[in-house]
């Protein structure tokens, strides 16, 4: 249930954006700030959970979380970038927790619990990106009251996490927590792959169905492209992690995920209009695969739960600063080029690049020091 919640955030803000009043600056700033909170907040994880314990910081942000949902509709655009940057460090700090968490309570199960929790993840999204709009109109219009009423959810997640506090305090120090993570090439390698695996996924979300819509599709079409993506996605955040674990090779999955995506991205750049929901099914399947087996990666490849939370802080905390650069740079080639190969060579590069980094990662071995 806490894992459903995590993307709520995000989620719920593109379907009614056009709804808001808001500048073009400010839309596009709205949309950035959750990206920019999951990367600054990241780092913030592991002294927080050294000090009051992971259960325990998972339930301030939850309670966080609910709190800037809920202020988002009172002052016009103030609350609105507010509650969002609230709910935007809440959700990056839980992000990093879960897999120290998943490392320290299921060690045996890590590849199912990761399926799960990365599937909670993705339905979580779907749920919020789908329902808003009609909640805009049972809600009289209210899109900020729509926006604000996820704060239920976020508040049902704190009471069914509120057991979990009978889990001891840490200890005073540690063993482990000082490990100097930025000194391993094995630690660089998880952090690449997180961050050009993102880079990809942001890159079209941004842009697939502006692609397809210059391409002539129906702004319906185009978004059921992109739906269809989102939607599949699900099943590859569930069947990568399963496959990795009981086949125990994590690689052949980076391969495999990594074709899907490159079959994908080829159909779009030479043949866009033909199969458009088989391109976006290979699309959503890859990205949704990668990103449950970072996530994967991040518990399975350190020795215990301390670094385990350290590794999941530096990549994604550094990742999503990569990230942030695939839907800039896929924008800036569109807009030199005035079409859309550029752009798409430029995505199948990042995923000729994840693919190298992923299968580095992937390697057997864990990050002892």
């Amino acid at each position: 249930m806490l894992a459903l919640n995590l993307r709520i955030a995000v989620a719920e803000v593109p379907p009614v954006l056009r709804d808001l009043s808001l500048s073009d600056f400010e839309r596009s700033l709205l949309v950035a700030v959750p990206v920019v909170c999951f990367s600054l907040a990241a780092f913030a994880g592991p002294p927080l959970s050294a000090r009051l314990g992971e259960e325990r910081v998972l339930l301030a942000m939850c309670a966080a979380l609910c709190a800037g949902l809920a202020l988002r509709p009172w002052w016009p655009n103030l609350s609105l970038f507010a509650g969002t940057v609230l709910c935007g460090l809440a959700v990056a700090v839980m992000n990093v927790m879960m897999p120290s968490v998943l490392r320290r309570r299921f060690p045996k199960h890590l590849g199912q619990m990761t399926a799960a929790y990365t599937m909670a993840l993705s339905i979580g999204a779907a749920l919020a990106a789908g329902l808003t709009v009609p909640l805009v109109g049972a809600l009289g219009g209210s899109v900020p009251l729509a926006l604000a009423i996820w704060a239920v959810a976020a508040g049902v997640a704190f009471a069914v996490w509120l057991p979990q506090l009978r889990h001891p305090l840490p200890g005073a120090h540690t063993a482990g927590g000082d490990i100097g993570l930025l000194r391993d090439f094995r630690a660089w390698q998880i952090t690449l792959f997180f961050g050009l695996q993102s880079a990809l996924y942001y890159s079209l979300l941004s842009w697939l169905p502006t692609i397809y819509r210059d391409h002539g599709s129906s702004p319906v079409a185009a978004g059921a492209v992109l739906a269809v993506m989102s939607a599949v996605g699900i099943a590859g955040n569930f069947a990568a992690p399963l496959l990795a674990q009981r086949t125990s090779n994590a690689q052949a999955v980076v391969v495999g995920c990594s074709v899907l995506i490159l079959i994908g991205l080829a159909g779009v750049l030479f043949a866009p209009t033909a199969l458009p929901l088989v391109w976006a099914t290979l699309l959503g399947i890859g990205t949704g695969g990668t990103f449950s087996l970072t996530l994967l990666l991040m518990a399975s490849r350190a020795h215990d739960e301390v670094i385990a939370r350290r590794l999941s802080s530096m990549a994604q905390g550094i990742g999503y600063m990569i990230s942030a650069l695939g839907p800039l740079v896929a924008g800036l080639l569109h807009s030199i080029s005035g079409g859309w190969t550029l752009a798409i060579l430029a995505m199948i590069a990042i995923c000729l690049a994840q693919l190298g980094a992923g299968l580095a990662a992937a390697r057997p071995g864990a990050i002892a020091r």
